[in-house]
C-alpha cells in the first residue's frame, strides 16, 4: 500500500469537494432541539480526508487544506446533516430533498494501476432522496430509510462532466450522548453502465500485458459502513467544531471485481475537520 501525502494547497476545484465532503459530519447536530437558532453561521477551519484512489485501488493518499465554514437555515435550501441540499417536503415521518455529496480524488496521474490512463477526477453527486423516518420523533434521532439516485458529475481533470449515476439506498441512526452526536450509516450501491467503466473499463487503447481490456456493466456496486463523531465547544465566547468520520467499502460479489484496475475488494476512508465559528 502507497502512501502519498499531501504536499500543495488543494485547487479550487478540490476545495469545493473538501467543504462537500466534510459538511455533513461538521454539521451534524444541526437539528438538536435548540429554541433559538441563528439562520447563517461564518467560520474558518482546517479539514484533512485520506483514502484510496478510488475503490478497488491499493494506494492511499492524504490530503490536508484550509476550509471555509458556512450554515444556511432557509426554509428551501439548507446546508446542515445531510450537507448541502434543498427541502421540496417535509413532515417528522417523511422528507423529499434535492441532495449533494462528493468524493476527493487528486493525483491520479501518480496511480500504477492507471498508467497512461486518463486521470480521474473528483466527483461532485446531485439529486433527489426520498428519505423514511423509521422511529424517532423526527430526523434528528434515531433511525430513519435514505433511498437517494444520484446523478455524478467528474471535476478538475481531462474528462470532465457526467460520468453516470447511482442509486444508494441506506439505513441511517443518529444519536446524541451527553455533548456528542453520533451517526451511523449502512448502505449499498447500485451504479450506472457509464459510472462503471469510468473508474473500472481499460479500452483496447490503453492495454498493456499487466492490464487487460475490460468492459464495465451496470449493477450491483457493493456495500459500505459510515461512522461519524461531532462536537460543538464553547469557551468564553469563542465556538469551535469537531468532526470525525470513518467510512468501510466491500465490493466482493460484484462484477467490478474482474477489472485489472481493482486489486482490493475493500477500502477505508476517514476525514477529520475543525473549526472555529467566527460569527
Amino acid at each position: 500500500m502507497k502512501v502519498s501525502l499531501f504536499e500543495r494547497h488543494l485547487p479550487g476545484v478540490q476545495l469545493l469537494i473538501l467543504i462537500l465532503l466534510l459538511a455533513p459530519f461538521v454539521q451534524a447536530d444541526e437539528d438538536s432541539d435548540k429554541p433559538q437558532q441563528k439562520n447563517w453561521e461564518l467560520g474558518l477551519g482546517l479539514g484533512a480526508v485520506a483514502g484510496p484512489d478510488y475503490r478497488g485501488s491499493d494506494e492511499y493518499r492524504s490530503f490536508i487544506s484550509p476550509i471555509p465554514y458556512f450554515i444556511y437555515r432557509g426554509k428551501y435550501i439548507r446546508s446542515d446533516r445531510e450537507g448541502v441540499r434543498g427541502n421540496f417536503f417535509r413532515t417528522d415521518q417523511y422528507e423529499f430533498t434535492l441532495s449533494a455529496s462528493a468524493s476527493i480524488t487528486p493525483e491520479t496521474d501518480k496511480s500504477t494501476l492507471r498508467e497512461g490512463m486518463p486521470e480521474l477526477g473528483s466527483t461532485f453527486e446531485l439529486g433527489p432522496s426520498f428519505n423514511i423516518n423509521l422511529s424517532g420523533d423526527d430526523f434528528s434521532r434515531g433511525w430513519h430509510l435514505q433511498l437517494p439516485w444520484r446523478a455524478v458529475f467528474a471535476l478538475g481533470a481531462e474528462e470532465s462532466g457526467y460520468i453516470g449515476s447511482i442509486i444508494q439506498p441506506q439505513l441511517v441512526y443518529r444519536t446524541r450522548f451527553s455533548e456528542w452526536t453520533f451517526s451511523y450509516r449502512a448502505g449499498i450501491t447500485y451504479a450506472s453502465n457509464d459510472y462503471h467503466n469510468y473508474y473500472y473499463s481499460v479500452v483496447p487503447e490503453y492495454v498493456t500485458a499487466e492490464r487487460p481490456e475490460f468492459r464495465a456493466k451496470a449493477g450491483y456496486s457493493g456495500w459500505n459502513n459510515n461512522f461519524s463523531l461531532s462536537r460543538r465547544f464553547s469557551h468564553q465566547g469563542f465556538q469551535t467544531r469537531f468532526a470525525f468520520f470513518i467510512r468501510y467499502d466491500n465490493i466482493e460479489h460484484t462484477d467490478i471485481t474482474d477489472s485489472p484496475l481493482v486489486v482490493e475488494d475493500h477500502s477505508v476512508r476517514g476525514g477529520i475537520a475543525l473549526i472555529w465559528v467566527i460569527k
